[in-house]
């Protein structure tokens, strides 16, 4: 049965994460800006708040929690993939993208038995939850 790291190595090879950050990414920049209900003047309520729309939409992004969340996330996972070999970072691509490989495409692509394979993924598996790469 998949176990959480399954799902956040699908998640991440498969792009659901970076296309959740572009599309969040895409409602921030076409979002409405809240419309000011002081029309006749009078003081300025938050001095704060940016002047023009550029920074306002910055401030959006940077400030808004999925963007950081998923940023966090994908990051996260590159560092992780920089300790790895890559031949491990191949056989997760092939096993844990959008339409995965059966193993034995996995093991023909690799020149590696499905056994060996079996025993690389759970070594990744145990280093990415004993690590500090682990976000919930």
């Amino acid at each position: 049965m998949a176990d959480e790291v399954d799902r956040k190595f699908k998640m991440y090879f498969s792009g659901i994460w970076q296309h959740n950050l572009d599309w969040r990414r895409f409602e921030l920049d076409h979002q409405r800006a809240p419309t000011d209900g002081n029309i006749g003047g009078g003081r300025v309520q938050n001095v704060n708040v940016a002047k023009n729309v550029v920074e306002s939409k910055l401030a959006r992004k940077v400030d808004d929690p999925i963007v950081h969340d998923l940023t966090m996330r994908i990051e996260s996972m590159e560092h992780f993939l920089q300790i790895l070999s890559e031949r491990d970072i191949k056989m997760l691509e092939l096993r844990f993208k959008k339409n995965p490989d059966k193993w034995d495409i996995v093991e023909s692509k690799l020149f590696r038995s499905k056994r060996r394979l079996n025993a690389d993924l759970n070594r990744i598996k145990s280093e990415y939850r004993n690590g500090i790469y682990w976000i919930d």
